[in-house]
């Protein structure tokens, strides 16, 4: 694979990850695992077809910029699913305290 198949297929997992961090944003939680689960079928896919010697130098430039705004859109999801998570804890905790609360006023 030629090394602007390559780029291409880098800037397709820029896209993806912008997908993602859109879903993300809009508490589209399932879309965003959908997201996830392609967009790690494809960097897996170039993991193995990535050869270091094919890079001129714009190329290795434009692939350090896609990777780059990658890994930071990536963490501008993670706080914001771990703010998710935290908003489900406190969902299940307050569920847990309410069945709780309803058996120990059960009548026998």
């Amino acid at each position: 694979m030629s090394s602007a198949e390559l780029i291409e297929q880098y800037d397709a997992i820029w896209r993806l990850t912008q997908k993602m961090l859109e879903a993300a944003n809009q508490a589209e939680w399932d879309r965003l695992i959908e997201l996830v689960q392609v967009r790690a079928a494809l960097t897996d896919t170039l993991m193995k077809q990535e050869n270091e010697d094919l890079w001129a130098r714009e190329e290795q430039f434009r692939k350090g910029e896609l990777i780059h705004k990658t890994l930071s859109a990536d963490k501008e999801i993670k706080m914001l699913t771990e703010a998710w998570k935290g908003e489900l804890q406190e969902i299940l905790g307050s569920i847990g305290a309410e069945k709780k609360l309803l058996k120990a006023y059960e009548t026998p």
